[in-house]
Parts: structure tokens; sequence; C-alpha cells
């Protein structure tokens, strides 16, 4: 009868034993992904990770309006420079920097009618 004592204690430490490693795992395995994730580089926003974008240029070629971005024409209007005013000539002559598509069509919107 003692040894039958002995035996259920035995097997209830192993238990116990079993249980506490099983809880140890677990805590080593949370303490690991909070290290990680807490150690993880901070995410870059989109707009900084892009190289610069060049400007639209809107310039007077003849007597037409052209449109560059980059050194490569874009757009060629039918729009006639001759008709604008001597300002807008002069600044065409020298290129209107336009950061957006926005603004180019602003321009556009302005010059066409």
């Amino acid at each position: 009868m003692m040894q039958g004592f002995y035996l259920l204690a035995l097997r209830q430490a192993r238990r116990r034993r079993r249980i506490a490693l099983l809880f140890c795992a677990a805590a080593l395995a949370s303490v690991f992904f909070a290290a990680r994730a807490g150690l993880a580089p901070a995410a870059a926003p989109v707009s900084a990770a892009a190289e610069p974008v060049p400007p639209y240029i809107a310039v007077s070629e003849g007597d037409r309006l052209v449109v560059t971005r980059g050194g490569e024409t874009v757009l060629r209007t039918a729009i006639d420079t001759r008709t604008l005013p001597a300002a807008d000539r002069a600044a065409l002559a020298e290129g209107i920097e336009l950061p957006d598509i926005a603004s180019l069509a602003r321009l556009l919107e302005d010059y066409g009618s």
C-alpha cells in the first residue's frame, strides 16, 4: 500500500514537471517573439524610398507649347504661343517648371482657353 502512494506521488511530480516545462517553453517563445518584434527596423514610408520625380517643364518650341519631363518630350500641344501675352511667352522661353500633373493640367487649361 505504501508503494502505491509512493508511485502516485512520483507520477504527480512528473506531471508537475512537464507542466512547468511547458510553461517555461511558452514563456521563452513569447520573449523571443517580443524581442524580435521590438528589434525589427521601422518601416520607411513609400515616398521616402522612391526616387525624386523630375518636374514637368513647359516650353515654347517654335510657335507651339511642348511639355517635357526628365529631358523627354511628354506632350506636344496645338496651343499657339504667339497668341499668349508677352509675359507668358517670356516665361515659356525660359521654361515653366510644374511639380505635378495637376499644375500641368491647370496651365494647359489656362493657355488653351
